[in-house]
């Protein structure tokens, strides 16, 4: 397990994977908490008990950063340990996968890697509005992850002001004309900033934690998503009849997306 919510989501959604596949019962190695470089804690135990044959455990040794990079530097494979592959999925990649036994080192970043999608989507987002405080009601919803905290400007890369134009003319063609964009974001200044004059009114979101965002991004009717796991759920789980999403174009932590959205 490792990194914020949304990708402690796709580390979850893959465990359960296994669990279902095997019907063995699967650790979730919390290790790289208390170490994370961003400060971020596992927030979903609640909903890992939830799912039967997860349990938790520390495996300091295979889970920090450095012991990741080093084994997946090499040129060999090693017995027990398996890597997340950077080619596409096929039909057959979790059944075989799952065939494995060992520790499973990656984050998962893909639908192909979730068995009974629609069954998890619903726990996932029955889950996450129970964390909410609100239920925020919105016709079309932005998110956009800064990446701030990046040095490197590869790391950091985001959609430009051109992809926001042409999603809201996606959105538009579906729902018509749109008067307000919710945007939800790590820092909503910035995020304006960078998206630019859009011949909208924007309206910032602030106030709230990540499970009050993310019931924002579920509970709207059309979506516009940047490259971050965290959007990549609200779109899988939510209940937006559009849900748009940047095509790769270089950009540095894009999750696969889903069958689902509209890539532009």
């Amino acid at each position: 397990m490792q990194g914020g919510l949304g990708n402690q989501l796709f580390c979850l959604a893959f465990a359960r994977s296994l669990r279902l596949l095997t019907g063995d019962p699967v650790a979730l190695d919390l290790s790289s908490y208390g170490a994370d470089r961003f400060g971020n804690a596992f927030i979903l135990k609640d909903l890992a008990a939830q799912i039967d044959g997860l349990v938790t455990d520390r495996q300091p040794m295979l889970g920090n950063r450095f012991s990741s990079a080093l084994l997946r530097s090499l040129p060999f494979p090693i017995p027990g340990y398996v890597a997340e592959s950077p080619e596409s999925l096929s039909d057959r990649t979790l059944p075989l996968l799952a065939r494995h036994r060992g520790y499973f080192d990656g984050y998962w970043q893909d639908e192909g890697y979730i068995h009974g999608r629609e069954a998890f989507a619903v726990l996932v987002r029955d889950f996450l509005l129970s964390r909410s405080r609100s239920r925020p009601d919105s016709a079309v919803a932005l998110h956009y992850r800064t990446y701030k905290e990046e040095n490197h400007p590869v790391r950091s890369r985001t959609p430009r002001r051109e992809y926001f134009v042409t999603a809201i003319e996606a959105v538009e063609a579906v729902s018509g004309p749109i008067s307000r964009i919710d945007l939800i974001s790590d820092d909503p200044a910035l995020a304006q900033e960078r998206i630019g004059d859009i011949g909208r009114r924007v309206v910032p979101v602030v106030g709230g934690d990540a499970f009050d965002d993310m019931a924002l991004i579920l509970g709207a009717r059309a979506l516009i998503l940047t490259n971050s796991s965290f959007s990549w759920w609200g779109g899988f789980c939510g209940v937006a009849e559009t849900v748009v999403y940047p095509e790769r174009r270089g950009l540095f932590h894009y999750p696969i997306p889903a069958g689902r959205f509209l890539r532009v």
